[in-house]
């Protein structure tokens, strides 16, 4: 019996390069994850690099205090558009110092809605708010203690504290000016800071907390001027027409 040579080394061999011939190459790509060509990839990121550049020039470096405005030069925003934010005026800041005041303050018996809460009586619509000035400058001073009848509901179990010692004449005044004027609708006068010093010189010194008998009567007013800035003066000229008709009356916008 002849014996034939011996193959399986050459066949292991052959083997080992096809198969290493075949881990080289690439496997085809599957179906949505097909790699990005260079073109699409190029204006992406044109679109990008131009896109950015537009809205960090008209955004004002995203600094909404100098928002870029359109429109002709110098015409005016529409309301509610950029660059028609409008300065508060004075009786709107004393509003909203008083209601800084209230809110450290007084909120957390009557409400940021001023509705009270239990034995709490409630501040809107309140004739303890929006009559006399000058009792409801003892109230906040002194304090006060029930019962008292507010909107025909009797009140009494709870006791308000005095605020004469934590709180100025100045807070006093605008934290009473923002609870008439929130709560009562008193649009038209303010307490001012030396109504306030009045009822601290006629009233700080008592000693103990107010009752409905100790207050001063309904219609009593701290005396005092409304400042300036409550009843503005016309600009000269404003309201001169000299008789002649027709200029009396300015022309409504738009006309």
């Amino acid at each position: 019996m002849s014996e034939e040579p011996d193959n399986h080394d050459y066949e292991h061999k052959a083997s080992v390069r096809e198969h290493g011939s075949v881990r080289r190459e690439k496997e085809d790509p599957k179906a949505g994850l097909e790699p990005i060509t260079l073109s699409l990839f190029t204006t992406c990121a044109a679109v990008l690099i131009v896109g950015g550049a537009y809205v960090g020039a008209k955004s004002g470096g995203f600094d909404f205090g100098r928002v870029t405005t359109y429109g002709p030069e110098g015409a005016e925003s529409p309301p509610g558009l950029p660059g028609a934010v409008e300065e508060l005026g004075e009786h709107e800041k004393y509003l909203l110092a008083g209601e800084q005041v209230y809110k450290a303050v007084c909120n957390g018996c009557h409400q940021v809605t001023g509705g009270g809460q239990g034995q709490i009586p409630p501040l809107v619509d309140s004739e303890w708010v929006d009559e006399g000035t000058e009792r409801l400058a003892q109230i906040v001073l002194n304090g006060m203690r029930g019962p008292i009848t507010v909107n025909g509901a009797s009140y009494g179990a709870q006791e308000m504290p005095a605020q004469k010692g934590s709180l100025s004449d100045d807070q006093v005044a605008k934290v009473m000016t923002y609870v008439r004027h929130r709560f009562g609708g008193i649009t038209d006068s303010v307490v001012t800071k030396e109504m306030a010093a009045e009822a601290r010189e006629r009233h700080g010194a008592q000693a103990a907390v107010n009752t409905v008998a100790s207050l001063a009567p309904a219609d009593a007013m701290l005396p005092g001027d409304q400042p300036e800035w409550m009843n503005p003066e016309p600009a000269a000229g404003e309201g001169e027409g000299g008789g002649d008709e027709g200029s009396a009356a300015a022309p409504e916008p738009g006309t």
